[in-house]
């Protein structure tokens, strides 16, 4: 029996599937892959050809050709990063469960992320004006994440820390409230491991996120 879609494998039993999807393609290329930066880099590179070729008095034919040839590799450089944002964007799939979250990632080599609730120390949300956006999520100190093997789906956090990223999620903000809610009865059952919380939690996930869930530090005050 093949595994379920996105998933190294069928769910235990007790385990239950809330939510399923893959990022945005123009999210993913914006936040991720940064091709505005890319097609700032390509007009300057066309400036420059030009700019040069006039500065050294150069034939208008020799400027032209000196753009073209700049254009030429700039929009191939561009056109490699949307191609592989693409292609991300199509073979990624997130998944929560009410015990924990699993990134399927990969077009040659399906690999499989799991990170237990219980390994989760913070959750925040930055959003884009279209809805779309990030969930971000800090690990517990013990966590030893590799920044390389999970890339794009992660960012370098504090001090280092590799905090693993759902990148470009349409409708974020429905999915960070499901995912707070199915993070809330974890935290009550578990002793060990408890919510980071109080107003240092809420500086340090405003600074490195840019948007907080209130709902999570406060529960996380309640735990």
């Amino acid at each position: 029996m093949s595994a379920p879609r996105g998933l190294p494998h069928a769910l235990p039993a007790g385990e239950t599937q809330l939510w399923q999807g893959s990022p945005n393609f123009r999210a993913l290329a914006v936040g991720a892959f940064h091709v505005r930066v890319w097609a700032a880099y390509v007009a300057v590179m066309l400036a420059w050809g030009v700019i040069s070729a006039v500065i050294s008095h150069h034939s208008l034919r020799v400027a032209e050709a000196a753009g073209f040839w700049s254009l030429l590799l700039g929009l191939t450089a561009l056109g490699i990063v949307l191609a592989f944002a693409y292609l991300t964007a199509r073979t990624t799939i997130y998944t929560i469960t009410d015990r924990r979250i699993v990134i399927c990632y990969g077009a040659a080599i399906r690999k499989h992320f799991n990170l237990p609730f219980t390994a989760i120390q913070a959750a925040g949300l930055r959003t884009a004006a279209d809805g779309s956006g990030d969930i971000v999520l800090t690990p517990q100190t013990d966590r030893r994440l590799s920044y390389l093997l999970l890339w794009p789906h992660v960012r370098a956090g504090k001090r280092g820390r590799v905090e693993p990223v759902l990148r470009g999620i349409p409708d974020a903000a429905r999915v960070a409230r499901l995912l707070i809610d199915a993070l809330d009865p974890a935290r009550q059952a578990s002793s060990i491991i408890p919510i980071t919380s109080g107003e240092a939690a809420r500086a340090d996930i405003r600074q490195d996120v840019g948007v907080m869930d209130t709902d999570l530090a406060s529960r996380g005050r309640a735990a």
